[in-house]
Parts: structure tokens; sequence; C-alpha cells
């Protein structure tokens, strides 16, 4: 029962962080909205520490490691509740597989991304976000049909 519980205090924290992680890029970059945020005097004084901030890809450490998270969490998940799985749902156990194989690929393309000598950057980052979209997709099919 212990175990069980674990899980599934994994799996909620693993959902919640999957909120920040697809956050976070967003937050991270430097754009009009997050400049429009600011106040004018501080956006003056910002402009100045902008050209000093470090690169986007460093920036982004807190990304990658939410991820590798995930991956832990969503692991011990499923390595917790496996005795349960008689009584829970095919077809959300097939989400949740899918939704951990498409978690695993897109820690791969994030890898591949994260090298600053990545020469196809653009087709990689668009197929990152739309990875990112059908591991959301298989995660809430499997929250619908097990929870």
């Amino acid at each position: 029962m212990r175990a069980y519980l674990i899980g599934a205090l994994a799996a909620r924290a693993a959902t919640a962080l999957c909120v920040l992680l697809i956050a976070l890029p967003y937050v991270l970059r430097r754009n009009r909205l997050r400049r429009g945020l600011r106040p004018a005097q501080e956006n003056q004084t910002q402009s100045q520490a902008q050209e000093n901030s470090p690169p986007y890809l460093q920036r982004l450490w807190p990304h990658f490691w939410v991820g590798y998270l995930i991956l832990a969490l969503s692991t011990l998940h499923a390595g917790t509740v496996t005795p349960a799985m008689g009584r829970a749902n095919g077809t959300g156990i097939w989400a949740a597989t899918a939704a951990f194989f498409l978690l695993l690929f897109e820690i791969v393309l994030g890898l591949s991304l994260k090298e600053t000598n990545c020469s196809p950057r653009r087709p990689l980052r668009r197929l990152h976000f739309w990875m990112m979209a059908a591991f959301v997709a298989a995660l809430g099919a499997h929250l619908w049909f097990n929870a």
C-alpha cells in the first residue's frame, strides 16, 4: 500500500512538473511579452543587463533538469503501480506506455538540441515541439482512462 501511495504521489508531481517544463522555454526566452511585463525603469536597466546575460541554451538548464526529473518520477510511478494494473483500463495503460516512450524520445531530441553545433536546429525544434504535443495528448488520455 505504501508503494502505491509513493507511485501515486510521484505521478501527481510529474504531471505538475510537466506544466512547468512546457512553460520554462517561453519564460526564459527574451521576447516582447517578457519585456512588456516589466516596469519602464527596469526595462532600461534590463536592456543593458541582457547584453551580458548568458546565451539561451545556458539559461535553459532548469528545463533540462525538470525533464530528467519527470523521467525519474515516471519510472518510479510505473514501477510502483504495476501490481495494480489488473484494475486499470487497457487503453489508459497503452496511452501511458506511449507517453513514456514519447518522453524518452523528447529527452533524446533535447540532448541533440542542447549541443551548440547542432546544424538542423529549426527542424529538430519543430519536431521537439510536436513530440511534446503528442506526449501531452498521450498523458491526457492516460489520465482520462485511468484516473
